[in-house]
């Protein structure tokens, strides 16, 4: 059992550079402008973050990933070029993700330091793999006090009627997550605070419940906002403790 991950985006300085159409929704914040491939063949995607960066997750959020799409991750010395693997070619979603979209995440052992990254996508699907969203960065992990979790959020809307019926406004159902850590050193709390700080309430992150888990992993992968913050409170002389939410982008 993994402690909760949190990934910040890094800004990402160009166009990642890939065949399709839409590559520069791969830059925006909103999921539902998504990058679509030209075909099913397989594809590589090349991403240039400007400068050295350390990082050690990835994540392309709102797929259609075929359940034996693969994908490798390297790292390059130049756009393209210079390749090293640090992630072997493995699936790319949860076999068990009911779907319609799914997430696919990996976290390498070790960060890496580089400024370019090359990602090679396998759908091996019927259909072109189209990617929502995005993100490259360093996970902040923390293992969570028990209690809260996860929680179905129907943003639709339900009226009782005199008759007994019900008056509905159709919506989606999405989740949100809650966590709370009870022992935060100051180390921790300094950088979970710098997370916060420039996320806000409005700006997405990635948070996966457990990275370990073998079931159920698609939906404890949340692409989504703050929200409910609470105050970094002291619980003794050395450690904070802290409570959040993060709910879905959907």
């Amino acid at each position: 059992m993994s402690g909760v991950l949190i990934v910040k985006p890094l800004p990402i300085a160009a166009t990642p550079t890939v065949a399709g159409s839409g590559a520069d929704n791969l830059r925006t914040e909103d999921p539902n402008e998504a990058w679509i491939a030209p075909s099913t063949a397989s594809l590589t995607m090349d991403i240039d973050m400007g400068a050295a960066v350390t990082v050690d997750s990835f994540y392309l959020g709102y797929t259609n990933a075929a359940a034996a799409a693969a994908w490798t991750i390297a790292s390059g010395t130049g756009l393209g070029t210079g390749l090293t693997v640090i992630k072997a070619s493995g699936p790319m979603r949860a076999a068990d993700s009911e779907g319609p979209r799914h997430h696919v995440f990996a976290r390498i052992a070790d960060p890496v330091t580089a400024r370019y990254f090359r990602l090679t996508l396998a759908q091996a699907g019927a259909s072109p793999l189209y990617v929502g969203a995005l993100v490259v960065g360093l996970a902040f992990e923390k293992h969570r006090e028990f209690g809260n979790g996860r929680t179905a959020v129907d943003v639709g809307a339900r009226q009782d009627l005199p008759g007994g019926g019900f008056g509905i406004g159709d919506g989606v159902v999405k989740s949100q997550f809650a966590f709370s850590f009870i022992d935060l050193s100051e180390t921790e709390r300094n950088r979970l605070w710098s997370i916060e700080k420039d996320r806000g309430i409005r700006r997405p992150v990635v948070l996966v419940e457990d990275n370990d888990l073998t079931s159920g992993m698609n939906d404890a992968i949340h692409y989504g906002v703050f929200d409910r913050l609470q105050p970094f409170e002291r619980a003794n002389a050395r450690e904070y403790k802290h409570a959040g939410m993060v709910i879905d982008w959907a």
